[in-house]
């Protein structure tokens, strides 16, 4: 399993007990999935915010944590601790004698102090606590309105002074959403809040991509009767058809430098795979031509492979596909119906959808066909993957509580986390 260095030996011992490893380098932390670091997360103190202020800032770095898969969050109620947030203002005692490994200490100033007008910040501070060492310390600082930007700020500092790994907390999705007998495209944080609608034609639109930098959006609507794919630019809300030829036009996926679409594409026969300008929508190449069924492309990282779902054996199964000559190499061979894959950011790894038993789960595989690792099991119907910028969780859709949900789970499975709570949610996309 990969694993991170730190750098300090004696907190190894404490998160993980006596049977840990330690290395020379320093000391070693699984990666998310494994919960091994306890963590306290007392409310902040107040230097004179609003206590909504602070509850908001403070619940969004809770959950950020508790969904990261490195922590167990320990209940800060249980440790006597009267003093500030400071180094030398308080003692270490209390939080030693409940196994803490890593204490995270907030403030949340009066925002007329930080120092800018239309700003609230926050301060925060990471503290080892077998010795009372400093991880990290800073002061956050975001527009008015927009506490949960400083939360998310706050979680990925920990994060990344616990781990030396950055992380996704504050990222965004582009996520189907039904209102009635309809499915709009929406934008919502990584965290299920801030939803913005980037489709109102009450249609139904289905397959959002986003192209890297996060400025095209590519979808299929039926707003005019045929699925039609469009482009939209969310920076000037300006869209324009890109394909729309009679049958299908569906399952986008923009290439690295965002310059081309690959997607599926039928004209009275099966759908099969073709790479479009993603300006002129012209075909710069049919990169399939079987009797099978060909489906939802993925582009690998560096744009040489795309990897898709074909029936071209039988069953649908995943294949990946040189990008210039076409040829192809089968990636599952287990299961009679897998779909959906996605390459892992580094292009080591695709997650994909497969049937057991009459539902569907998520899958990761090696792109070398070794390592399938099952990520969901006995929870509904879960589809939809897509990895996260970092390549260490995966967002999903999940009917696991009855309706259709957003779910994140670490890249291992071991961790998952519900990310919508209402509505019905489908086809989430991280915006890179």
């Amino acid at each position: 399993m990969t694993k991170l260095i730190l750098s300090t030996l004696a907190l190894l011992a404490l998160a993980l007990g006596p049977s840990a490893h330690a290395q020379s380098a320093g000391f070693v932390v699984h990666v998310a999935g494994g919960r091994e670091v306890q963590l306290a997360l007392p409310r902040p103190a107040h230097g004179g915010a609003e206590a909504a202020l602070s509850e908001s800032i403070w619940s969004t770095i809770d959950n950020d944590l508790r969904q990261s898969g490195y922590f167990t969050l320990v209940d800060p109620a249980a440790a006597i601790d009267n003093g500030g947030v400071e180094p030398g203002s308080f003692a270490f005692d209390s939080w030693s004698k409940l196994k803490v490994a890593v204490l995270v200490k907030t403030r949340i100033p009066e925002p007329s102090t930080c120092g800018k007008p239309n700003t609230v910040c926050a301060d925060a501070w990471v503290y080892y606590v077998v010795n009372g060492q400093v991880l990290a310390s800073n002061r956050f600082r975001a527009e008015t309105g927009s506490q949960r930007a400083l939360g998310h700020s706050i979680a990925n500092e920990v994060v990344y002074a616990v781990t030396g790994q950055r992380s996704h907390f504050g990222s965004r999705l582009a996520a189907v959403g039904r209102k009635g007998g309809n499915k709009e495209i929406f934008l919502l944080d990584s965290d299920g809040e801030g939803v913005s609608p980037a489709t109102r034609n009450g249609s139904i639109n289905l397959s959002p991509a986003v192209a890297p930098g996060g400025g095209q959006l590519a979808w299929t609507s039926y707003k005019k009767g045929n699925p039609d794919l469009y482009i939209k630019d969310l920076r000037t809300g300006r869209a324009r058809v890109l394909s729309n030829l009679d049958g299908i036009n569906a399952s986008p996926a923009f290439s690295p430098d965002g310059s081309l679409v690959a997607m599926a594409r039928s004209n009275g026969g099966n759908s099969d795979i073709y790479i479009l300008d993603a300006k002129s929508g012209e075909v710069v190449r049919r990169l399939t031509n079987d009797a099978g069924i060909d489906v939802s492309p993925d582009f690998s990282p560096d744009g040489r492979r795309i990897v898709y779902a074909s029936e071209q054996s039988g069953g649908s199964q995943i294949f990946i596909a040189d990008a210039t000559t076409g040829s192809t190499t089968r990636l599952t061979m287990d299961g009679s119906f897998n779909t959906d894959p996605v390459f892992s950011p580094d292009g080591s790894k695709v997650a994909f959808v497969g049937r057991d038993g009459g539902r569907f789960d998520v899958f990761v595989i090696n792109a070398d066909k070794s390592g399938l690792l099952r990520i969901t099991q006995n929870m509904g119907d879960n589809e939809d993957p897509s990895w996260s910028p970092d390549g260490r969780y995966l967002v999903f859709s999940s009917t696991r509580t009855g309706s259709s949900q957003l779910w994140m789970s670490t890249a291992d499975g071991r961790v998952q986390s519900q990310v919508t709570a209402s509505g019905s949610w489908t086809q989430p996309v991280f915006i890179r």
